[in-house]
């Protein structure tokens, strides 16, 4: 009797496959250094079971590689191929193997942070309103392991993104203002490294008064808050006039003032400097006579926000922390129009200045320079020091 084999035949030989390409393995420990807003699947919340999130990791490589790379001819084939695209899926394999245990902070009227102190401003979506409650925010100190798989072809991208990631982003939300602050005992590339990398991104530093990540962090948040909220001296608890001139804009373009407050002949109006720092930015007036609430947003159609330029955190170098400010290439933002948004309606208006303008040169907040980037960066500029590729 023929055996099954001898009845069909050999089977056919099949071609020769070669072994899958082996995979780069690289752990790290982080450290997220300071409070962290939001990160969980619902905006703005700390979701206390996965506080570390891989997808959000691996959004926020992608986003520091396209940052370093932005000035390579061929990004756009590239990011697909490592990244991943509609059509296929990257080659990056990250991984949180173990959850971190956080403790939670709630933020309310007894939050433990003073309540005029800058952490407040970094923190302020967190915070009780009138139409929401507080949210509960992940305690600073707060260490992760992450994994990272990859072909060997892609090491040094991975590596230069992962360490621009670590030295200049964070975990969750508000990070360009600090929260979520990272730090490595190995990061893979050095600071230098990467300022020499990427010559289209300014760092700003200046040494931590008590070599830690919340002094850092606070300082750096506060040099910025304080450039934002320039005001002439109030009487007693009340805050003085704005000096800038999107307040006595708005009156302008509202016609709505009172006498004590009638808009100021030497300022160039209407104008919106600050809105190149990122939108949207809302007003709020109050008194008799004034404008109702207003909201500036960017006039675009799919987003009614437009991220900072300006990145305010603690960043760790060699062991030794840093109030640092991070500049990202803004060129493009100076074209963007506004839209005003009221209780009632969104108004656009094309009569306003520009957000780049010699005029701004003549304010008092950024004396000499033409809009509100170089003007925060000459703000800085007697106590921080700039870095610059060798």
């Amino acid at each position: 009797m023929q055996s099954i084999t001898e009845k069909l035949g050999a089977p056919p030989l099949l071609p020769s496959v070669g072994k899958p390409p082996s995979l780069r393995e690289l752990s790290l420990r982080i450290t997220v250094s300071t409070p962290m807003a939001g990160g969980g699947v619902e905006a703005g919340i700390v979701d206390t079971q996965r506080p570390v999130r891989v997808p959000s990791i691996r959004g926020h490589l992608r986003y520091w590689w396209r940052m370093m790379n932005m000035n390579s001819q061929d990004k756009d084939e590239r990011e697909a191929e490592i990244w991943g695209s509609t059509e296929k899926p990257g080659k990056v394999y990250v991984d949180v193997p173990e959850q971190p245990n956080v403790l939670m902070r709630y933020c309310d009227n007894n939050f433990d942070f003073n309540r005029s102190g800058p952490e407040i401003y970094a923190l302020f979506s967190s915070l009780p309103n009138r139409q929401a409650p507080g949210k509960n925010i992940a305690h600073e100190n707060f260490t992760f392991t992450l994994s990272l798989k990859y072909p060997e072809q892609f090491n040094d991208d991975v590596r230069l993104a992962l360490s621009a990631w670590i030295y200049f982003g964070g975990l969750g939300a508000r990070t360009r203002r600090g929260c979520g602050s990272l730090s490595c005992d190995k990061v893979p590339v050095t600071l230098r490294e990467i300022i020499e990398a990427a010559p289209h991104i300014t760092l700003w530093r200046k040494n931590s008064a008590g070599n830690n990540p919340m002094s850092a962090w606070s300082y750096a948040v506060k040099r910025y808050r304080d450039y934002r909220q320039r005001r002439n001296n109030g009487q007693e608890n009340r805050p003085g006039r704005s000096k800038w001139p999107e307040p006595d804009s708005i009156r302008i373009m509202t016609g709505k003032y009172p006498d004590k407050h009638k808009p100021r002949n030497y300022l160039p109006l209407p104008s919106f400097p600050r809105a190149a720092l990122g939108m949207p930015i809302i007003f709020h007036f109050k008194g008799i006579g004034e404008p109702d609430d207003v909201e500036v947003i960017p006039n675009l159609k799919d987003s009614s926000r437009m991220a900072s330029p300006v990145i305010t955190k603690a960043l760790c170098d060699n062991g030794t922390w840093y109030s640092a400010v991070i500049i990202l290439p803004h060129d493009d933002i100076f074209g963007t129009k506004l839209k005003f948004k009221t209780k009632s309606r969104i108004t656009h208006t094309e009569e306003v200045k520009p957000l780049k303008s010699n005029e701004y040169s003549k304010l008092e907040t950024m004396p000499g320079q033409s809009d509100a980037i170089s003007g925060f960066e000459e703000f800085i500029s007697g106590d921080f020091k700039k870095e610059a590729a060798i």
